[in-house]
């Protein structure tokens, strides 16, 4: 699938803290919001997180602050800890555009392909000149498109499965179309099924390019040396 482009997210850390002399907790949640974002300068992204939460604890209708933890917990890869604190910062902030298209590329690479359209269409109406959120927005539903593609394929070939319970080709034409889509796990899965059946067309194995993707999978090698029928 074609990867969506992405709006800088550095930009989220380097954004000014909380107002500061306002009150002493606007002041520490400022210091503490200035040295999570030195941190994660220095890729220190999990010490940057547990500033940033106390900064979001003392100030917590900053969506600077919210946006900067989320960050924080996109590069440690906690997404469901990113997008709750991007919800949270545009709770806050609806109009903050950085924000809107960081959250709505966690949702692309959750597949939550809907919630991301959502985000995206969110922005093109809010700034019709974000060429970005266009672009995004028109990858997401190439990328929409495609995984239905794969959803269907597989039903098809699983419901061929279903329907022929006892026959190895049908098995085995379900392991080719999981492999073809990179589910290595559900290939092999059903390539064992095929084997239980009776499937012995084991010079193909190596011939089959819908398996290519298994080939240097230690698994499908091992699998095949045990099922190989000894000559």
């Amino acid at each position: 699938m074609k990867k969506l482009a992405l709006i800088a997210l550095t930009l989220c850390a380097l954004l000014p803290g909380a107002a500061r002399g306002q009150n002493k907790a606007a002041d520490a949640a400022a210091q503490q919001n200035a040295r999570g974002a030195a941190l994660m300068k220095e890729g220190k992204f999990e010490e940057a997180a547990a500033e940033l939460q106390k900064a979001a604890d003392a100030a917590p209708t900053s969506a600077v602050v919210q946006s900067n933890l989320a960050y924080a917990y996109d590069r440690q890869g906690k997404t469901d800890e990113a997008v709750a604190a991007y919800r949270k910062a545009l709770e806050i902030d609806p109009k903050n555009t950085i924000v809107r298209n960081n959250l709505a590329n966690l949702y692309s690479k959750q597949g939550l392909y809907e919630d991301a359209a959502r985000e995206y269409e969110d922005l093109v109406q809010r700034d019709p000149a974000n060429a970005t959120a266009k672009a995004n927005l028109d990858a997401m539903v190439k990328n929409k498109a495609v995984l239905q593609e794969r959803k269907e394929q597989v039903s098809s070939a699983v419901q061929g499965a279903d329907a022929k319970p006892k026959d190895p080709q049908a098995a085995y034409n379900a392991a080719r179309v999981y492999a073809r889509l990179g589910d290595a796990d559900q290939a092999l899965t059903w390539l064992n099924k095929a084997f239980d059946l009776g499937y012995d067309q084991f010079d193909y194995l190596s011939l089959d390019p819908s398996l290519v993707s298994l080939k240097k999978d230690p698994r499908f090698l091992k699998l095949l040396e045990e099922r190989r029928p000894v000559r």
